[in-house]
């Protein structure tokens, strides 16, 4: 049995050797656990300061700012990294960029029209959390449960 490293080359496998990217269930490497609880670290101390954060600014004394501006300036954003990632990942290709997102979005419509309704459903969550926490403490807010936790989205296994 042969792999074909980077270079096009082969090399002999050993015994129990296992090619780049193809981790067996269950042979995770400490590499891949300690990204996995680095994630979970910033994942948390993401969400506790974000939640701390809104409060704040929205108990302020003065003009308060639209929760729908927050939530659609958030997705903006975003959507303006998702954007850079791929530019990135195209190698800087401009005309690759836009083929790609061509294709993706107005080639495949019908799987775009489905991720639109998810996509609203959550822009409205987003909206009512905003009211939540400007009606609620912030630790009662943080401990109450909210429709992400029921389905498991946002969660490492």
């Amino acid at each position: 049995m042969a792999a074909v490293g980077s270079g096009g080359s082969t090399a002999a496998a050993g015994p129990g050797a296992v090619s780049a990217g193809t981790l067996e269930p269950g042979t995770a490497s400490a590499a891949h656990r300690r990204l996995k609880y680095i994630s979970l670290a910033v994942l948390v101390v993401q969400n506790a300061s974000l939640i701390l954060s809104i409060r704040y600014a929205r108990t302020l004394p003065g003009d308060r700012f639209f929760a729908t501006t927050a939530v659609v300036m958030a997705e903006v954003l975003k959507g303006l990294t998702c954007l850079l990632l791929l530019f990135a990942q195209k190698r800087g290709n401009v005309k690759h960029l836009v083929l790609f997102l061509h294709e993706a979005v107005l080639v495949q419509y019908v799987d775009t029209l489905k991720l639109a309704v998810p996509s609203l459903i959550y822009t409205l969550q987003n909206n009512l959390q905003y009211v939540a926490i400007s009606n609620l403490p912030a630790a009662t807010f943080q401990v109450s449960p909210k429709p992400s936790q029921f389905t498991g989205v946002g969660y490492i296994e």
